[in-house]
């Protein structure tokens, strides 16, 4: 396991990972419809192909895109193809008129299901007013809306959407249960949740979070956000993004472990990655932590950016290895 390979020390942890040196690996300028910022949100292992579903967003509108690339490692930026259908989905009307990301792919039967965030006017204008003391407790117009495909390309929204009062969502199925993390603010800060489904619509949520802000002062004493959870081993690891002042612009990312998907324990050498360097495109925040067994170590995908969201956001989408050697 992952954990097996990292210590209490997290400076030392941190340096275990190695970036890639053709980071960012999916850049913004061309892209078209995800020209401010790219993050990733969702890996699928597809036909001997990987598969990410990424949030984007070009003159103030999010909204969510694909690339593929084969399943061996890629090098760099020509590694991964844009698909030609994006963005796969666009903001629609009512409840996801202002934006639509954060997408979480997965498959229940027949169906690839997508889960996302959705607002009726700007994703981020809750987050700069809270900071400011101009607001408190949830907002109103967030939501994860949920949307239906038979290829996992061409989606279509269910009529049941939107089936959560949450954003940041990352869905898993085991033993035929939709496990649907995503995040709240309390205290001003995102703490992760998660909510159950039988049927990937209609969902039940656990009263408290599954895992909370660390002790005052901590690097992840303010705010938990943007959930991944991949199986590791004989145990479920969930790695997570978080800070210790702002709700957005994470500085870090932790791991969490659990046997059952609804006790977690952090590990005690978090934050096991954190920002890059003064001028590196991940200078100011990392965030959405996807990680992949790989033969040999693991790989890391993850968002960076050199700017805050209130200077901005420009994050891109890197890649950092972790080799099982020592």
């Amino acid at each position: 396991m992952l954990s097996d390979l990292l210590g209490p020390d997290p400076e030392a942890n941190q340096l275990r990972w190695v970036r890639s040196a053709h980071n960012p690996v999916i850049r913004c300028a061309g892209t078209g419809w995800a020209e401010d910022f790219i993050a990733p949100c969702s890996l699928v292992e597809r036909d001997g192909e990987l598969w990410i579903y990424a949030e984007g967003s070009a003159g103030g509108h999010e909204q969510i895109g694909l690339f593929t690339a084969d399943a061996g490692l890629p090098a760099g930026p020509d590694g991964w193809r844009a698909h030609p259908a994006n963005p796969v989905l666009g903001v629609g009307s009512g409840f996801d008129a202002g934006g639509v990301f954060d997408p979480a792919v997965v498959r229940l039967g027949d169906r690839w299901l997508l889960y996302y965030s959705a607002t009726e006017g700007d994703a981020h204008a809750f987050a700069e007013r809270l900071e400011h003391g101009l607001a408190d407790g949830q907002p109103s117009d967030e939501s994860i809306g949920l949307a239906v495909s038979e290829d996992g390309v061409t989606f279509a929204r269910h009529p049941a959407a939107p089936v959560l009062g949450s954003r940041c969502p990352f869905a898993v199925v085991h033993d035929g249960t939709v496990h649907l993390f995503h995040v709240r603010i309390t205290d001003g800060g995102y703490r992760i949740h998660l909510a159950l489904s039988e049927d990937g619509v209609e969902f039940r949520e656990l009263d408290a979070p599954v895992l909370d802000v660390g002790p005052p002062g901590s690097w992840d004493g303010h705010t938990v956000t943007t959930p991944k959870v991949f199986r590791d081993g004989e145990r479920w690891c969930l790695a997570y993004a978080g800070d210790s002042e702002r709700l957005d612009d994470p500085t870090g990312i932790g791991l969490a472990y659990s046997d059952d998907l609804l006790s977690w324990e952090k590990i005690p050498g978090n934050p096991v990655f954190g920002r890059g360097g003064r001028d590196d495109f991940d200078s100011v925040s990392v965030a959405s932590p996807m990680i992949r067994r790989t033969p040999g170590g693991y790989q890391l995908w993850y968002a960076g950016s050199d700017r805050a969201i209130r200077d901005g956001l420009h994050s891109q989408v890197g890649l950092a290895l972790l080799s099982e050697q020592p």
